[in-house]
């Protein structure tokens, strides 16, 4: 996963709101796992996918689908790994607008 992600600068209002989002699903993650809520982790993870892509975070879509195919599978360890991998990716994403 690149940690430096270009974004057409027309879409600067919206990124910092739209990473912040990230990071509120982030809680979500942690919270549903912790409910067992698989059904709706792997909704989470389908939304992450669409979200990801729709902005040019394609490391998002990689961990949202990641993470809907752990939830589908109840996969404890894999749907931990997704939300490290979620959690360390938007410590470091860097935004460069072009």
């Amino acid at each position: 996963m690149s940690d430096t992600v270009e974004i057409d600068s027309e879409l600067l209002p919206i990124i910092p709101s739209f990473l912040e989002s990230r990071w509120d699903d982030h809680a979500t993650i942690e919270r549903l796992l912790e409910a067992g809520d698989y059904e709706e982790l792997a909704k989470l993870g389908h939304r992450l996918k669409g979200a990801g892509g729709s902005y040019g975070f394609d490391a998002i879509t990689d961990i949202g689908s990641a993470l809907e195919r752990a939830a589908t599978r109840r996969d404890h360890d894999a749907i931990v790994h997704a939300s490290e991998m979620l959690r360390h990716y938007l410590e470091r994403v860097m935004v460069v607008y072009v």
